[in-house]
């Protein structure tokens, strides 16, 4: 927030969470909701963006919107994440995360007297959370907002993206030294360095673990075994993401062995 509009970071996984969002602004204060910051496209951080458009924000995202979840169409997406959050949470969608003011580097804004720093924290191939992860930094207070390349329990996602990219991601952003991160998911850590760390430091030894897996001849199926099951009809509850990220990285570092990464 700052004295000439606000800058809204994420708008949520519906238009009925996103209404709640701009109420929440509202109760706060009345300058326009000038920007919306998309940290990337995955439904549960866009599918409320519709309603900051008409509450007359410009969208900031990287311009590469596809996802995993929308391979298919994305009416596609739209269908299977309206069995997630219910048709009610879905009334009035439309997409709305292409970006007016795309980032594909680095750019900054200022706005009422502060300044806004907005990157793409990994460029090379394969991407870290997502191909189109952004961050957004606050320099004089040194606030980091880090979309899903941090959740809560250290536990990234990198179906849609890469081991190698998170971690080249998660080292710039621990050269930031943020006096305060905000992850994508649960609760802001009193230390951001111990949960980047912690994050970094589990897709390292998920990486260790698939090529030594691949170096004694185990085939997917067999690298999974050593995990405890998915839980059934929970895609991102802990464990279904630690055997989703582990069927990623394995197929990641299989392909570099073999000479096969362009990287």
């Amino acid at each position: 927030m700052t004295d000439d509009g606000v800058v809204v970071i994420d708008a949520l996984a519906s238009p009925a969470q996103g209404e709640q969002l701009v109420r929440a602004v509202r109760s706060i204060t009345r300058e326009p909701i000038r920007w919306l910051v998309l940290t990337h496209h995955h439904p549960d951080h866009h599918f409320g963006a519709v309603v900051l458009r008409r509450a007359g924000a410009r969208v900031i995202a990287h311009p590469d919107v596809s996802t995993g979840v929308d391979e298919q169409s994305r009416e596609a997406a739209e269908s299977a994440w309206m069995l997630v959050v219910g048709k009610q949470q879905m009334a009035g969608f439309a997409y709305a995360d292409m970006p007016d003011r795309a980032v594909v580097t680095a750019d900054t804004l200022r706005l009422g007297g502060k300044t806004i720093m907005i990157s793409h924290p990994w460029r090379g191939p394969g991407g870290a959370h997502t191909a189109a992860d952004l961050i957004v930094w606050l320099p004089v207070e040194r606030v980091l907002f880090a979309g899903d390349l941090l959740i809560e329990d250290g536990v990234t996602m990198v179906v849609d993206g890469s081991a190698k990219g998170l971690v080249a991601a998660l080292d710039t952003v621990a050269a930031l030294a943020p006096r305060i991160a905000v992850p994508g998911h649960g609760a802001i850590p009193a230390e951001p360095q111990v949960l980047i760390g912690r994050t970094r430091d589990y897709m390292l030894r998920l990486r260790a673990a698939m090529r030594g897996a691949i170096e004694r001849h185990r085939s997917l199926n067999r690298a999974l075994d050593s995990l405890p099951p998915a839980d059934e009809g929970r895609p991102v509850s802990l464990r279904s993401r630690e055997r989703r990220n582990a069927n990623r990285v394995y197929l990641e570092v299989e392909k570099e062995i073999m000479g096969l990464d362009p990287r």
